[in-house]
């Protein structure tokens, strides 16, 4: 019969903490008689990690061990454990007990409640918070949350983007990848999920004991795990800006410098020059297959696509006048606020024109 749940423990070195994480499950849930089993993905540890957890099983407590030779990696190791479950819900978790068992519980309850089918653990939900954290690692994590928000709309189904502690419906599980781009598999399941996404609140608790393993790799994997889940949308939308940039400063340069009109009817007619050739472009590559067909379609997106570029107009055209007033050739003055509208162009294009949900 299968289990009510499955916990997917993956370690490394994690030889003093494994022992009081798995009593801890076992009395949280058998104290509610939850029907559960604990799989132990283990990387070889040298410590022998995996030995313990053998222990354990041979104790009776439901305990599988899965020890990879060979083969080394947080989201790899989580992929693994994802697909070896045989619960109807798995929850992903850390064995170094920041990640407190008495949340299981509430995480099946609210997958059953709302029928989500991924529930994240989250640290900035209301209810939730971080002990001993220093600034400098809540300004970090804060940082990569932000990174998510900008650059994949589906991490917004949730306030903590970057939780390691999740549970997953069985069928979400299986469309996961089986080699995620970086420790984060969490970034692949919110895009599978579509939207059907839930969260509770829970206190990330201090490491009992070890040291973390996340380092400057794992941070540069992270955003390019980002960058690669959409798309490399923001380098098509900066290539695609590069070229509008030079369309922009040649009408600029030919209404203004060749023909003499007004300063700031060039400055518009460049702007709005160099956002259609935008559009067509975004239209045709950055955002492909996202706007539905036919011709009304797409002067609407056009349309839309004006509406989202005002906050980006306006930018271009204060910068491009206040750098104009203060001496700065007219030149450079427009290359400075085309800078300035990038961020806000493409955050309103990707959430409020070529919004895929």
């Amino acid at each position: 019969m299968e289990p009510a749940v499955s916990i997917v423990v993956p370690t490394y070195n994690e030889r003093e903490n494994l022992p009081r994480l798995l009593e801890e499950i076992d009395r949280v849930l058998r104290g509610r008689g939850i029907d559960y089993e604990v799989v132990v993905v283990d990387d070889d540890s040298p410590d022998g990690t995996w030995r313990v957890a053998e222990e354990y099983a041979e104790r009776g407590l439901p305990v599988r061990v899965v020890r990879r030779r060979g083969e080394r990696g947080l989201g790899s190791a989580i992929a693994r454990g994802l697909r070896v479950a045989r619960g109807r819900y798995i929850v992903v978790m850390d064995a170094d007990l920041q990640h407190p068992p008495e949340a299981i519980p509430r995480l099946l309850e609210e997958a059953r409640r709302s029928g989500a089918h991924l529930v994240v653990a989250t640290r900035y939900g209301r209810g939730g918070g971080v002990e001993g954290w220093s600034r400098f690692r809540l300004l970090v994590s804060r940082v990569a949350s932000l990174l998510a928000y900008l650059l994949l709309p589906e991490a917004r189904a949730t306030s903590d983007p970057m939780s390691g502690f999740f549970l997953v419906s069985r069928e979400l599980a299986a469309r996961a990848p089986e080699r995620p781009r970086s420790w984060k598999i969490l970034l692949d399941l919110l895009v599978e999920a579509r939207g059907r996404v839930s969260e509770v609140p829970y206190v990330f608790r201090r490491r009992a004991a070890g040291e973390s393993k996340l380092g400057l790799r794992e941070m540069l994997d992270y955003v390019l795990h980002l960058l690669e889940l959409s798309g490399y949308r923001p380098i098509k939308f900066a290539v695609v800006g590069a070229t509008g940039t030079l369309v922009n400063l040649a009408v600029l340069r030919l209404l203004h410098g060749a023909l003499g009109a007004p300063l700031p009817l060039s400055f518009l007619a460049a702007f709005e020059a160099s956002l259609t050739w935008n559009y067509l472009l975004h239209d045709a590559w950055t955002f492909r297959g996202i706007r539905p067909p036919g011709v009304l379609n797409k002067l609407r997106y056009w349309l839309r696509y004006h509406a989202a570029a005002l906050g980006g107009l306006a930018a271009y055209m204060s910068v491009g006048m206040l750098l104009t007033t203060l001496g700065l050739d007219y030149m450079l003055a427009g290359l400075a606020g085309i800078i300035a509208g990038f961020l806000a162009n493409y955050t309103l294009s990707l959430y409020k024109v070529w919004n895929s949900r």
